[in-house]
């Protein structure tokens, strides 16, 4: 299923007469570049050596957070299970109390493999704990390709180095729930490091290291030759840098 210029439309439509309810809302933005070592989704390796690309925008809109996201990715393997990669976010957020909350729609393209394009709708809510401490749990579902769940819990804590220097630390599980393919349990769990340095106010460079463990009843890594997933679980370390531009 191809993502249409009409359906673009359609989803812009919806987010339209949000935005006219404040004249002039100021817009805020980033762009963002990256590359890793590998894909990693989900616990699962795509694919070696990826470049990514992203722009975000965002307005307040009535105390609600309006967001639109394109990230595009591409790897270069000649083995990948994901050559090129689209995917199109639209948001909204508010804060209520404590906890944040946001709703979402993604759209997933493959222009290789348009078979395989989806769609998914999120939630995420998240609030700190404690000292510092966030905990954040997401819920994906995907109604189209897969009709099925997969859920996220983390914990994060970021630490102040200078003014120039945060060091972030992640660490987290996933799941699948009546997802096509994939049995109903925990399929891996990780930890994350990243230090982002923010040598302007508006330019953030972020290197990070990111250690996961795909549980024995899941595949470790997709391939082209192996679409359906080959490896019984197993480790995998992947390193990476990110380049942000905020405006």
């Amino acid at each position: 299923m191809k993502m249409t210029t009409k359906k673009m439309m359609g989803l812009l439509a919806v987010a339209a007469p949000l935005m006219a309810t404040q004249a002039v809302a100021e817009i805020e933005g980033s762009i963002t570049a990256g590359y890793s070592t590998d894909y990693e989704f989900r616990g699962a390796t795509l694919g070696e050596d990826l470049a990514e690309a992203s722009v975000a925008l965002s307005t307040e809109v009535n105390g609600f957070t309006i967001a639109g996201n394109v990230w595009y990715a591409s790897t270069n393997d000649n083995d990948a299970f994901v050559d090129n990669e689209a995917d199109y976010t639209l948001s909204v957020s508010k804060s209520f109390g404590a906890v944040n909350a946001s709703l979402g729609y993604i759209y997933y393209s493959y222009p290789e493999f348009a078979e395989s394009n989806t769609q998914e709708l999120f939630l995420t809510l998240s609030t700190e704990i404690y000292a510092g401490i966030t905990g954040t749990v997401t819920g994906y579902y995907d109604f189209d390709l897969f009709d099925g769940w997969f859920m996220y819990a983390d914990l994060g804590k970021s630490f102040t180095v200078n003014d120039q220097l945060a060091l972030n630390l992640n660490a987290g599980i996933g799941a699948y729930e009546s997802y096509t393919g994939f049995a109903n349990a925990m399929n891996h769990y990780y930890v994350k490091a990243g230090l982002a340095w923010t040598p302007k106010e508006n330019l953030t460079v972020t290197p990070f290291l990111k250690y996961t463990v795909a549980d024995s009843d899941f595949p470790s890594e997709f391939t082209a030759a192996d679409p359906l997933g080959t490896g019984d679980g197993g480790e995998n370390i992947v390193g990476g840098v990110t380049i942000s531009v905020a405006f």
